[in-house]
């Protein structure tokens, strides 16, 4: 065993465990510092394809360039403020399975189920700002928003009859049946970094240049930085999914104490994965 995954074990278990009244609460506070951990970099790369997408979209559609038109539609393209929509709608559909994991942490801690029926409205918000923001996504070529738009608008229904419970049992039946398409959401989000990182490449393109697809040689190694910036995200989204798949089974589906050990064991890996990768691909 390495020093680093020494001491996030030593920091991320041993205390959260003298400070928690239960094994089952501890193992979850360290499973969402370990989600919060590869949030940050979801949203370093975010905030690159926001910049991206807004070129991008400036070069395809003339009137997002020029002083004499205004459409209220296109206000996230004219001002660098808040995202595209593209953007807003990956933010989007991250936010809601940060919530879903929030409603699993509550059930695990014993919140009561006015809170998380709040938390269940704010699974809604996020699951309408998504369907909302793809259907607006324009001056990009992508696949991936039919594929989260229909898992956005399939959940929908489901987040607002769980706004409406009033009993943890049933909140724990309901969270159970919604979890294969929210993993569904995050893997779609996962196969989307394909056509984010093409929007990315496409922002770097300069007219007149010839060479590397009509990127100047200057911007190469930037592509480069984004590519591994991307790359590492995809990485722990990848140990995120085997860790939500634990939690899951911990909290909804009657997991035995080994799940709960297995649930400890991916939640330090994806902390410690967050930590390398963080460190990867920080700019030098």
């Amino acid at each position: 065993m390495n020093v680093l995954r020494s001491v996030a074990i030593l920091t991320l278990v041993i205390l959260p465990i003298l400070s928690a009244c239960t094994t089952g609460i501890a193992d979850f506070q360290l499973y969402e510092q370990a989600y919060q951990a590869q949030a940050v970099e979801a949203d370093r790369v975010l905030d690159r394809l926001a910049r991206a997408e807004r070129v991008v979209a400036r070069r395809s559609d003339p009137s997002l360039s020029g002083a004499f038109e205004f459409d209220p539609d296109k206000a996230s393209y004219y001002v660098d403020a808040g995202d595209p929509p593209l953007t807003g709608a990956i933010r989007s559909g991250l936010n809601a399975v940060t919530t879903y994991n929030a409603m699993l942490a509550g059930l695990a801690n014993g919140e009561s189920a006015a809170a998380l029926t709040s938390r269940a409205g704010t699974l809604y918000s996020n699951l309408l700002a998504t369907a909302e923001a793809l259907s607006v996504v324009a001056g990009v070529s992508t696949t991936f928003v039919p594929g989260a738009q229909a898992l956005a608008s399939r959940l929908l229904p489901l987040a607002e009859q769980i706004q409406k419970l009033r009993n943890r049992a049933a909140f724990r039946r309901k969270l159970l049946q919604a979890y294969p398409d929210m993993r569904a959401l995050l893997v779609r989000l996962r196969d989307g970094t394909r056509e984010m990182y093409t929007v990315i490449q496409r922002s770097y393109v300069k007219r007149g240049v010839i060479r590397n697809r009509g990127i100047p040689a200057a911007d190469m190694p930037k592509l480069e930085a984004d590519r591994k910036l991307l790359a590492g995200w995809v990485i722990l989204m990848d140990q995120t999914l085997l860790s939500m798949d634990a939690a899951t089974r911990v909290v909804l589906a009657g997991a035995s104490a080994s799940d709960a050990t297995v649930l400890m064991d991916a939640s330090v890996d994806l902390r410690v994965l967050a930590e390398r990768v963080r460190d990867a691909t920080r700019p030098q």
